[in-house]
Parts: C-alpha cells; structure tokens; sequence
C-alpha cells in the first residue's frame, strides 16, 4: 500500500477514515473508546468541527502514549495520515493490555477545514496554553510592519527579500526567528497570535484529559507537526529546560533526530503557550515526557513567505464570500507548503511516523 493512501483529500475525510479505523481496531477485539468534542465553529457548508479522541488500551493503565495531530490545521493532513497508518498497524498487533494509547485526533479542526494554521479566531493553538495571555516578544513591534502589512498580498512581491534582508541585517537572524516565532497576545490580527483567553479546543482537551487522566502516572507525549527542517527530515523537538534523565532517554531513542528549541541552534525557538507545557503546567502530578515531531516540508523562506502572504490575505481582503476567500491562491500556497503533494516525502512521514511510535510504545512498555 502507497503511503500516499493515508492521505486524505479534507477534514471531513480524514475524521471519517479515523473514525472507520478505530471501529474496526475495536471490532477486532481491542479495548477502544471513542469521545467527540464538538466545538463552537463551522466548517465551509456549515459543518460541524470536531476533536475526536480514541482511547485504546484501559485508561485506567499507570502508562499512557498520548498522540496527537493537526494543532496547527493545515499540519493535520500529515499527522491525521500518520495517525491512520498507526492504526492501520494496529490492526495487525496483540490487544494492547499493559499500557495506554490516546490519539487526539485534529486539535484545530476549523484550520483544517479553511486551509489556516490557525483558528477562527486567528489564534495559534500552540501558543494558547498559557494562562496569562498578555504581552509580547521585546522585539515583535520592530518588525510588526513587514510581518504584517496592511494590505493584500500582490502574487510577486519584490520587497520581500529587500525588507526581510535589511531586518535580518539590523537585528541579527537569530533575534527576528525568536521575535517571530515565540507568540504574542497584543495583536489579534497579526502572525502568531496567542490570544486573549483559552480557546474552546484546549479547554475542552484539558478538561477531558483532567476527567480521564488525573491517575496516570507516566505519559509520554507526541505532538505531529510540519514545516521546520530540511524536506522529510524529522526533528524530534523538545524543551530547552528539559532534565538530564529525560534528555539522555530520548536522544537513546531517537539519536541525532533530538533538538531542543533554542534558537540558537538548529530550526528551534522558545515558544509559550505550547501544549506540552500547557498538560503538564496543567497535570503536574503526572510525569511528562513529551517531544515534538516536526517533518520538514520547504526551506525557511518559502515557509515564513507564505505564511505572512496568506495572514496578509486573510486581515486584508474586502471581501464578504468566505468561500471566495478559502480558494484564494495564497491559502492553497500554504496547504501546500505544509502539505506537500509528493509520494516521497509522504513515505518519509509515513515510515518515520510509525518508527517514532513504535519507540515510545516499546519504551512504555520497559516500565
């Protein structure tokens, strides 16, 4: 089977396809439940949008694999593809009886369904688990106007590269990425946006996982993202504060794929409001370990360029059609900035993806 198969074509599909998975894990004889959040907002043609979570294994186990998708909503269609492929895995394996896996299937539905990294409040998830949403990088106004202009995005815009040179010059390419990238919860209209409150997704999980959770006493957490890094190359992110102990287990793990977010080194930067800290600020009595893998799609400047043309679009544009608006061709830029059409990189995700996995089942079950 093509790793391509996983892919799905929307939101609307890939829900239908986990859902038609785990009903067929759990006809297999698996321990599997199913919990839907639905969330305030709506899909193109009005749709109900929708967190789904599957339990597999008894929830009441010591040890839990948590995993999860699409946080960042056009990131979906790989981590939904990866997330199938595990269960399509699944399928094949003994019931699972010494431990615990929940798959949070597509946290940011609404930017799924949209073609947006964001929610439908402009916000970026994974900057939004944090409980004082104020302030912002000491550098973000210095570079506010070309992060954000006032205007639509014309398709060749030839002051791009000058301005973003000039800027990079000025304040050095390690400052502008940590201004950039960290979160900022004064503009609601701008790039990276943490918001001015928890958002209704978060809310929901952390309650969900405060009722289901509360007396787990070991998680090993993983977040599926794309975009950082060299084209199907996955990056095991995780937290520049992160414990001597838990540095040497995952890098025993996952080798050289290990970085931490200093922006200093590598793709990484220091975010806030980032859901691993929001389970565990949340949980503390539980023992995280916690990474994200984040799967390479185009180079930074491709990357950053359509982001900004698409946000650019979105605040700026006149019209009333959201529809008209979806279909612009700086939101397919993005989709395909985040979600390449190209059956080798799909195999990489594919193949890492299950590898991942498979690591951090065998190292639940070692305890």
């Amino acid at each position: 089977m093509s790793a391509s198969h996983f892919f799905s074509k929307d939101y609307f599909q890939a829900r239908d396809r986990f859902i038609k998975s785990i009903n067929e894990l759990k006809g297999q004889g698996h321990q599997v439940s199913h919990d839907v959040l639905t969330l305030d907002c709506k899909g193109p043609n009005q749709e109900n949008l929708c967190i789904d979570i599957a339990t597999i294994g008894s929830i009441d186990s010591d040890n839990l694999l948590l995993y999860s998708s699409g946080i960042h909503g056009v990131e979906g269609f790989a981590g939904s593809a990866i997330q199938l492929s595990v269960l399509d895995h699944l399928k094949n394996a003994n019931p699972i009886t010494d431990y615990c896996i929940v798959l949070i299937h597509i946290i940011n539905p609404y930017g799924m369904a949209w073609h947006r990294r964001v929610n439908e409040n402009n916000v970026d998830m994974n900057r939004n688990f944090i409980k004082d949403h104020q302030g912002e990088p000491e550098g973000y106004a210095k570079i506010d106007t070309f992060l954000n202009p006032k205007s639509v995005p014309p398709k060749l815009d030839l002051m791009f590269l000058p301005r973003g040179i000039s800027l990079l010059l000025k304040y050095g390419f390690t400052n502008v990425k940590q201004w950039f990238a960290q979160g900022q919860y004064t503009r609601p209209q701008s790039l990276q946006y943490g918001g001015d409150r928890l958002q209704d997704g978060p809310e929901k999980i952390l309650k969900w996982l405060e009722t289901r959770c509360s007396d787990t006493k070991n998680i090993f957490a993983i977040d599926l993202h794309t975009g950082l890094g060299p084209s199907g190359y996955d990056t095991i992110l995780i937290q520049e504060d992160i414990n001597d102990t838990d540095y040497q287990t995952l890098q025993s793990l996952f080798g050289d794929h290990v970085a931490q977010l200093d922006p200093t080194k590598g793709v990484g930067y220091r975010i806030t409001g980032d859901i691993h800290s929001g389970f565990s600020n949340f949980l503390p009595h539980i023992n995280w370990l916690c990474i994200t893998q984040e799967f390479g799609t185009f180079g930074p400047v491709t990357v950053f360029k359509n982001l900004r043309a698409e946000n650019r679009w979105t605040q700026n544009n006149a019209l009333n059609d959201q529809i008209k608006i979806m279909n612009h061709w700086s939101r397919t830029n993005l989709l395909n900035t985040f979600n390449p059409q190209d059956q080798s990189w799909h195999q990489q995700l594919i193949t890492r993806g299950n590898k991942v996995f498979k690591a951090a089942q065998d190292y639940l079950k070692e305890l």
